[in-house]
């Protein structure tokens, strides 16, 4: 989904356009898996009186119509990332990054173990855990 079809679900949806929301968008394709405190703070370099409750709402609101999604992680802040294709995440627990992983044949897995029970799985999170290359190196 490009940014373009995200500010329309946004206007579909009802939301202002604001340059403030824009910007928190476009940060969201900017940055990897950003926590709102991330967000926040390379919002203040663009409008430095923005406050928490401007990233947090918008995010909310973008969550609520389908375009945001929230992952928790353990007791660490929620990362974020744009709705795309259903994918697999990498936990460093050194450094806190998030990192994506390609989901191999997953959807044939779900459909095969699910259909036995009459499940119908709308989405999916695998995520592991460990220590990434960067951190691993030091």
């Amino acid at each position: 989904m490009c940014k373009d079809t995200v500010i329309d679900k946004m206007k579909e949806a009802g939301l202002r356009i604001t340059p403030q929301r824009v910007h928190i968008v476009e940060l969201l394709y900017q940055l990897s898996h950003p926590t709102a405190d991330q967000i926040y703070l390379k919002m203040t370099e663009k409008f430095p009186y923005v406050s928490h409750a401007t990233v947090y709402n918008t995010l909310k609101k973008l969550k609520v119509i389908g375009v945001v999604r929230e992952l928790s992680n353990g007791d660490k802040s929620s990362h974020f990332e744009m709705v795309e294709t259903e994918h697999w995440h990498f936990n460093c627990k050194v450094c806190g990054e998030m990192y994506d992983l390609e989901a191999h044949k997953n959807e044939v897995l779900m459909a095969y173990g699910t259909n036995n029970y009459a499940f119908q799985v709308d989405s999916f999170r695998v995520e592991f855990y460990g220590v990434c290359a960067k951190c691993n190196a030091k």
